[in-house]
């Protein structure tokens, strides 16, 4: 580690062409970290998000990363490994980085043994939850330093032997500022929806992940069109076709409305919704949530992955059982039949993000991680050899194989 007084921190970040929730943290942390004490690097393998924050960084790279026994091919490339090895090296020798930050477990494929070799510390920040293929091919395990953003996240790497006191969770923040910027619409003229009507809404990427049709199911089991509720859907992806048919199957065509890929998502939230339904099977944080309770809407949501770490039950929101349509309806008519207790928990979740989610909360918990992770000298951090760093994962494997066979 340099002595000098500013240090230079390199962000490394691997992810699929667009921005989305882990790229939309990388954005915000760069942008709000304290420039007159970091220098930041970016290396990715996406243009557009280093166009993203091209005025914050001293310097940028964009490589087609690869992944050794990754997802997708090539998959058995060990020269790609060791070209991002090398290139990895080259850039943290070349640019004197005093810290790597991984912003995604797959860069620690090569940035684990770059670290290690140029006594460099490391943190690396997980923003899903990552099975035990993923935890051993990636090398998660050879991290000195791992950030989640939900307590779930670390369960799995605790059970594997990971250290408890070398996991740090860090709540996703967001730009209060900038969101609380976005102006309401008239909304249910746009879409013709009357004023008496109750109008749910729900944002993200159009997956099977989100459980979108499990939101649709829940309305036709309490016959919306009788009730008069309308589910506002904002956001695209692979399932609309299929959930576009779904509505129209159930005669909701009329009730469900697809708007797509939105850029002012909390001013649409704003614009005089009841509330937000979150259909999730499985879902790390949920910084949708956030936004929602930064519009002042009471949220429904199920009780997976960290949903609970954002979302507090009769609190906040109503938390429901996971992949259950059921429990959502039964939720959406206790907000139905209680509108000032709907409206008591949307203003307490907007007092809850001003506490625990603001991006200068985020920022500065990071930059407190930086300069403990700085003060720790290298040769304590990295004198265990790799094997011994994975002994405990190895065990764990070896004892539940051992007792899969027995169970047989």
């Amino acid at each position: 580690m340099s002595n000098r007084a500013k240090k230079t921190l390199l962000f490394v970040h691997y992810g699929h062409d667009w921005i989305r929730g882990s790229e939309i943290c990388l954005i915000n942390l760069i942008k709000s970290i304290n420039h007159q004490k970091y220098d930041c690097i970016l290396w990715c393998n996406q243009q557009s998000l280093a166009d993203k924050v091209q005025k914050q960084l001293s310097a940028s790279y964009v490589t087609p990363f690869t992944v050794l026994l990754g997802w997708q091919s090539p998959r058995f490339s060990l020269s790609n490994w060791h070209e991002f090895y090398q290139q990895g090296k080259d850039i943290v020798n070349q640019h004197h980085v005093d810290l790597i930050h991984c912003n995604s477990a797959a860069p620690c494929q090569w940035m684990n043994l770059v670290a290690r070799h140029t006594q460099t510390p490391l943190v690396t920040h997980l923003h899903t939850q990552y099975p035990l293929r993923d935890r051993l091919s990636l090398g998660l395990h050879f991290s000195p330093k791992l950030i989640t953003v939900s307590d779930a996240i670390g369960q799995n790497l605790l059970l594997d032997g990971y250290q408890k006191e070398d996991i740090t969770i860090v709540p996703n923040g967001i730009n209060t500022k900038k969101l609380n910027a976005q102006k309401p619409t008239q909304l249910r003229d746009q879409l013709n929806i009357d004023k008496s009507a109750f109008v749910l809404a729900t944002s993200g990427s159009l997956i099977y992940r989100k459980g979108i049709d499990l939101i649709i199911e829940s309305l036709h089991k309490l016959d919306a069109v009788m009730l008069n509720i309308h589910l506002i859907i904002i956001g695209d992806g692979e399932e609309r076709s299929a959930l576009e048919l779904q509505a129209n199957q159930l005669n909701l065509n009329n009730n469900v409305h697809f708007l797509g890929e939105q850029c002012n998502v909390v001013g649409l939230l704003k614009s005089d919704v009841n509330a937000y339904i979150n259909g999730a099977r499985d879902e790390a944080f949920g910084l949708a949530l956030v936004e929602a309770s930064l519009a002042r809407l009471p949220v429904i949501a199920p009780m997976v992955g960290g949903i609970p770490e954002v979302i507090t039950h009769y609190e906040t929101g109503l938390l429901t059982q996971p992949n259950d349509s059921d429990s959502f309806a039964k939720a959406i008519m206790v907000f139905i039949q209680n509108p000032y207790l709907a409206a008591r928990m949307g203003q307490r979740g907007k007092e809850t993000v001003y506490r625990h989610f603001t991006l200068s909360h985020y920022t500065k918990q990071f930059e407190t991680i930086y300069e403990q992770q700085l003060d720790i000298p290298t040769d304590s951090t990295y004198s265990k050899p790799f094997w011994q760093t994975i002994q405990p994962l190895l065990s764990n494997v070896f004892n539940l194989l051992f007792k899969s066979n027995e169970v047989k």
